[in-house]
């Protein structure tokens, strides 16, 4: 099966006797007990069936002035589509985690402003690896494994310790940063437009304030693809993707480099993908306005008290944003849609329970470096996103 507990979206997962093999402790925990602390149908605190709470939702659509989308970045992309169909019908916003994410990162590579590649790429062809303000120890567990530092690859044939070169940049030494070791480099840094700047100026001949990507340029020559993987700790630090993009043009001018996003939900970048087909942005959008803008990422409508409804699908906006934004949904009507029973889901207006994508529900999904996937769901349930997302854009 596929795991869609995170983007590697894992293909070699299986059930056997019962048990979960070849998953990481996150993928274990995701499908061993998807049937745990499962949402049931509400509105208003009260138990209703499925029916009655879309009906619900549907009037609550109905009766709201400036409604807004948000999340479904673990629904499948026909899921998706339905959701911007609805927003589309509604004049409304539509948003989902990437907005203060990596959403960023995947627009510069869907605007073809950086080169990229793929995973199995990477596996079988990369030789200077970097994790740049990524964690993938915690936030992708077998990415390493899988994918970058570890396999033996077509061509990566001789172990991690000979065919592969690592580098690590992070504010503190991060797990995967410890085995930054053999042939191998951890790069510490206080400000990351410092070292952004370096690797310009190095690319250039010019002597930079880090004197460590001298050696890190050199090594990159002597492979046809390295490939740099951008986090959340890049991101936040630099702010700004464009002198990201200079960088990694600048630096492609002497040695080959690709860029890939480390690290989001399981769809995050089928989201992405899906909205930019249709609308050419890949998030916080308005179709009232029919554009993208800050203004319309799902936190700065909340903060702002922008919106009086909110449909949040496969998301947890009151245990995940900060307190003093997410208590503004408290103000609003909110409608969940969602499998698990989350913090969210106790406070909402109308809870409609969904399935698990790749469990119980089947689609297609987009792994973080654009590959596309097709889900083979363990069991089927007839009530899952595009069930009810469908029978709300028919009700409108």
């Amino acid at each position: 099966m596929i795991c869609t507990a995170c983007s590697c979206l894992c293909d070699d997962v299986f059930i056997e006797d019962g048990k979960v093999l070849n998953a990481c402790k996150r993928g274990f925990e995701h499908i061993s007990k998807f049937k745990e602390n499962r949402a049931i149908p509400r509105v208003r605190g009260g138990t209703v069936d499925v029916d009655k709470a879309i009906d619900e939702a549907l009037e609550l659509l109905k009766s709201s002035k400036k409604p807004a989308i948000y999340g479904l970045d673990t629904s499948t992309v026909e899921a998706q589509r339905l959701a911007i169909k609805i927003a589309r019908k509604l004049g409304c916003f539509i948003d989902d985690n990437s907005s203060f994410c990596l959403g960023d990162f995947v627009e510069m590579i869907l605007r073809k402003e950086v080169p990229t590649t793929t995973l199995d790429d990477v596996r079988d062809y990369a030789y200077v690896i970097i994790y740049w303000g990524a964690n993938v120890y915690q936030s992708l567990p077998r990415h390493m494994s899988k994918y970058t530092y570890y396999p033996r690859g077509a061509k990566r044939n001789r172990g991690y310790d000979e065919d592969r070169y690592l580098v690590v940049v992070d504010v503190r030494k991060s797990d995967i940063a410890k085995l930054a070791k053999k042939n191998a480099k951890f790069i510490k840094v206080e400000r990351d437009l410092e070292l952004v700047e370096s690797f310009i100026m190095a690319a250039e001949g010019k002597a930079p304030k880090h004197i460590e990507v001298v050696e890190i340029l050199r090594e990159m020559k002597k492979s046809e693809l390295n490939v740099l993987f951008g986090g959340l700790g890049l991101k936040y630090g630099l702010g700004d993707t464009k002198i990201l993009a200079e960088m990694i043009n600048k630096v492609n001018s002497y040695a080959p480099l690709a860029f890939l996003p480390a690290g989001f939900h399981s769809n995050m970048r089928g989201f992405n993908e899906t909205l930019f087909e249709d609308v050419g942005f890949v998030n916080k959008f308005s179709f009232a306005e029919n554009r993208s803008d800050q203004r319309f990422a799902f936190t700065e409508l909340l903060k702002e008290e922008a919106i009086d409804c909110a449909v949040i699908v496969g998301t947890d906006p009151v245990a995940s944003l900060p307190f003093d934004i997410s208590r503004k949904l408290a103000k609003i009507k909110t409608i969940v849609i969602d499998p698990k029973d989350t913090v969210t889901a106790k406070l909402a207006d109308v809870v409609i329970p969904s399935a698990y994508s790749g469990i119980e529900s089947g689609g297609t999904m987009v792994r973080s470096d654009g590959v596309r996937v097709k889900l083979e769901p363990l069991e089927k349930a007839e009530i899952d996103d595009v069930y009810i997302l469908k029978r709300i854009l028919e009700g409108l």
